[in-house]
């Protein structure tokens, strides 16, 4: 370990004379040399105002004849030394003495990361806490819009007791060749020629096509770096520096595509951050560092193994920790992963998606065997991920796979079934059939699962299993469009699928609860008046329930009729009750039975509810929200935000988090993250859903920003001379913007138009501040059943 250092890249440069012991800089007396940094001389020295040693960078004579870079080093530097991060560098102070310029910062004892690297294999726990202190260092510096561009092992110092610190932010040189003011360039280090030395090996895909980089390059490169914590070589090593910059832009890192290298779940965030299209990676490093802290936790608790010295055998399976409990374990259990879509159309991507939902629930009618829920398997669409990490990560001991592809009239169905242990094939088969044969291969297929797994099947559930809500393919057809619109949250297209489905089948039950679900979301979000959404979901539930009284997912649309628009809590709560009766295994009845509860001011029975539903969707942010929910009903808005992140961590892009963990944020007086969270929902959906734009105003006037909440007002305003804008939704706006008059009066209009979720005033804390006044009262009478 080398015993005191301070930012020791080790880049060449143009140094300048260097400094004699004993001389000062300002009121710094050099003590001696430290070495060489990415952009001068480095020193240790005695701060003779705070007697304290400290260390002294000065900069090189390029950027002192270049004003712009100059001014540009000082403005990052003063941004970097306000962040105060114990993540970062401290920056203490920068200054010019006799012409030469320097940056003073907190004095290290320790070694960088990449001489820990050199001199060891980094035990696996260890690398995951030096990897999530990087994480929250660049989530800070994010938060203050600074980008470092070129985080690398030798800009990661590891300290004496274990903290890890950033160096060089605001300290970033300005490249050879780089335009004078610019600050984007991808920067190339060398030692001799031919030599590749860190940077390069750790740029990310845009940096080498020389766009303009921003915070997800940081997350790249952070990538780049635990990839060779965990891996113990750099990800895209090459002979040359054009090999290396080729190899970023085409290839994927070799450990990666290795099944044991390391924990399955623990790869996926490497791979996650290793994307090419920076849309595809983690969208925040506060993101990132909360999902590794989430698979800290999962490690203790299972008691992970450290890992061996890179190139020896791992002791470990690759499997991430298992969420299945031990009563579980001797239970037969699956996971029916997305089928695939091999079609030349892209667009039936739909149809796949829906043999996928049915083969599930068909296998969930059998009680003998577990299967993972349409949610959790759904996580894994699109991810090339092992088997055995996915049985690990959803409790299961077996996973389904399969491709569907159409031509015409011709379908071709391939499945095939997967031991988690050992990633041998227990059954496959191919189908070729006509279009029409569709619901015989989802039988055969869930027959064979249930022969090949050996499970028993009681009396009746054959008969369960290749039961189904119609025989007329073309209603099947519109029924699966409207499923995977409804998945996706566009509501209008979803009702259109469903209409068109009861148009050929009037009997067909499943298009009735999925016509009514979708008529909720449409009225709650915005873009149909919702007395006409809460006349037509009401209808379509009842039609249903005349159908099929019995229907687990009959009771729970008619709960959720309630919820959104009747507001007969005692009724919601019945008809969710029933809904668990009926499918126990279900996680959505738990869910939503949980949030009623919560706003109940049943805070124990909320969160045992919610809880039992996390447990049978793990991978669901929605649900997870929902536990989120019990503790802002509580009023304990710190412990909303854990839950909240929570499931963020699942998905960053779930719309259902994101605007919950804005109004959390907003509570706690969290403003530039709330804001955040609703700029994204916004930006995520387009600006087509009012509700969010009234969030984002609400947001906006919070944080104080009053002409950005005017704005959005005056969009809304003129939006409703041509399409329907609940009050209930402006009455977000007024509140935050401390319009009490206005936010009563549409919280008045609210109640009258039925307006989804309205009865949400009665026991919310952000309404609290209304509380007091007479009329609210009056307002809160007005919220009963329909």
């Amino acid at each position: 370990m080398r015993p005191e250092s301070s930012i020791p890249s080790r880049e060449t440069y143009n140094p300048p004379v260097p400094l004699a012991t004993g001389s000062r800089l300002g009121p710094y007396q050099i003590i001696a040399a430290l070495g060489a940094g990415g952009m001068g001389e480095v020193y240790r020295a005695r701060d003779t105002r705070l007697e304290r040693d400290v260390a002294v960078k000065v900069l090189p004579e390029s950027m002192l004849s270049d004003a712009q870079a100059l001014a540009r080093f000082e403005r990052e530097a003063r941004l970097v030394a306000a962040l105060s991060h114990p993540n970062i560098l401290a920056i203490h102070d920068i200054g010019m003495d006799s012409g030469i310029s320097y940056a003073v910062t907190e004095l290290l004892q320790g070694e960088t990361l990449r001489e820990r690297m050199n001199s060891a294999a980094v035990p696996l726990r260890k690398a995951v806490d030096y990897a999530r202190q990087i994480a929250r260092g660049l989530a800070a510096a994010h938060a203050r819009g600074i980008v470092h561009r070129d985080l690398k092992p030798e800009n990661v110092f590891v300290v004496a007791d274990g903290h890890v610190k950033i160096l060089d932010f605001g300290l970033a040189k300005q490249p050879a060749g780089e335009p004078a003011g610019s600050s984007e360039a991808p920067t190339v280090a060398r030692t001799m020629p031919g030599t590749i030395l860190g940077t390069v090996g750790y740029m990310s895909p845009e940096q080498v096509r020389g766009e303009p980089a921003d915070y997800r390059t940081d997350i790249f490169s952070f990538g780049a770096v635990l990839y060779e914590l965990v891996f113990g070589s750099p990800p895209f090593r090459a002979e040359t520096e054009v090999e290396s910059m080729a190899a970023i832009l085409r290839e994927d890192p070799p450990a990666l595509a290795r099944r044991g290298a390391a924990p399955a779940a623990l790869t996926g965030i490497v791979a996650r951050c290793l994307e090419k299209k920076r849309d595809e990676r983690f969208q925040s490093a506060s993101d990132l560092a909360f999902v590794l802290g989430m698979f800290e936790e999962a490690s203790a608790a299972e008691g992970t193994e450290e890992r061996e010295p890179s190139g020896a055998p791992s002791r470990r399976s690759g499997a991430a920790p298992a969420r299945a409990t031990s009563s579980d374990s001797s239970r037969a259990s699956i996971a029916v992963l997305p089928f695939r879509n091999m079609s030349a159309d892209a667009e039936n991507e739909y149809f796949s998606d829906g043999i996928t939902e049915e083969i599930i629930n068909a296998l969930s009618k059998i009680e003998a065997l577990r299967v993972a829920s349409r949610t959790s398997a759904f996580a894994f669409k699109g991810k090339d991920q092992d088997v055995r990490g996915i049985g690990a990560e959803l409790g299961v001991r077996t996973v389904l796979e399969g491709s569907v592809r159409r031509a015409g009239s011709r379908l071709r169905v391939t499945a095939e079934l997967v031991s988690v242990a050992d990633g041998y094939h227990l059954w496959s088969e191919r189908y070729d059939r006509e279009m029409q044969d569709v619901f015989e291969i989802q039988d055969e297929i869930a027959l064979a699962i249930a022969g090949t797994l050996k499970v028993r099947l009681l009396a009746g559930e054959e008969g369960a299993i290749v039961s189904r809500g119609t025989e007329d393919f073309e209603a099947y057809n519109h029924y699966l469009k409207g499923k995977y619109f409804f998945n996706r949250r566009v509501p209008r297209q979803a009702i259109s699928e469903f209409e068109k489905a009861i148009a050929r089948d009037r009997a067909y039950v499943p298009a009735h609860t999925g016509l009514a679900d979708s008529y909720c979301i449409f009225g709650f979000y915005g873009g149909i008046p919702t007395l006409d959404a809460f006349a037509n979901a009401r209808a379509a539930a009842n039609a249903a329930k005349e159908l099929d009284p019995d229907s687990p997912e009959t009771h729970l649309s008619q709960g959720l009729v309630e919820h959104y628009y009747g507001w007969d809590f005692e009724k919601e709560e019945r008809e969710f009750r029933r809904a668990i009766e009926l499918a126990p295994r279900s996680g959505a009845a738990y869910s939503w039975l949980g949030l009623l509860l919560a706003f109940q001011e049943r805070t124990g029975e909320a969160l045992e509810l919610t809880r039992r539903a996390t447990q049978l969707e793990p991978l669901s942010p929605n649900v997870q929200t929902n536990v989120a929910w019990c503790f802002f009903a509580d009023r304990d808005f710190a412990g909303a935000e854990r839950e909240v992140r929570r499931a963020l961590a699942l998905d960053p892009d779930a719309l259902y988090p994101l605007w919950m963990s804005g109004l959390t944020f907003q509570m706690l007086g969290n403003h530039a993250e709330s804001v955040a969270a609703f700029e994204k929902a916004v930006r995520l959906t387009g600006r087509e859903q009012t509700y969010y734009l009234a969030l984002m105003a609400g947001g906006y006037a919070a944080a104080g920003r009053r002409e950005d909440a005017r704005r959005i007002a005056d969009e809304l305003s003129e939006r409703s001379s041509r399409e329907y804008i609940a009050p209930y939704h402006l009455s977000f706006l007024h509140l935050a913007s401390g319009n009490h008059d206005q936010a009563i009066a549409a919280l008045e209009r609210g109640c009258e138009e039925r307006n989804a979720l309205g009865w949400w005033a009665k026991t919310s804390p952000f309404f609290d501040p209304l509380r007091s006044d007479p009329r609210f009262g009056n307002v809160l009478a007005k919220i009963v059943p329909a």
